[in-house]
């Protein structure tokens, strides 16, 4: 995962909003923190969300998944 902002790789079972939206659950390895973010994919199946770091000021550490 990039530093600087939070990107997954295309999910098989992942489903899109009507508005290309997809909904990311982001959990911090260090402090535990749970984000559940909206990003929008870009065209090479990445997702940003413009997140950047957690409150414990994290900015690797992070278990990134799709909601359904």
């Amino acid at each position: 995962m990039r530093p600087e902002s939070a990107t997954l790789q295309e999910a098989d079972n992942e489903v899109l909003a009507p508005s290309g939206r997809v909904k990311i659950h982001i959990r911090c390895r260090k402090c535990g923190e749970v984000f559940i973010l909206r990003g929008l994919r870009d065209g090479r199946g990445h997702v940003e969300t413009g997140f950047r770091r957690c409150l414990c000021d994290n900015e690797r550490e992070f278990d990134i998944e799709t909601l359904s």
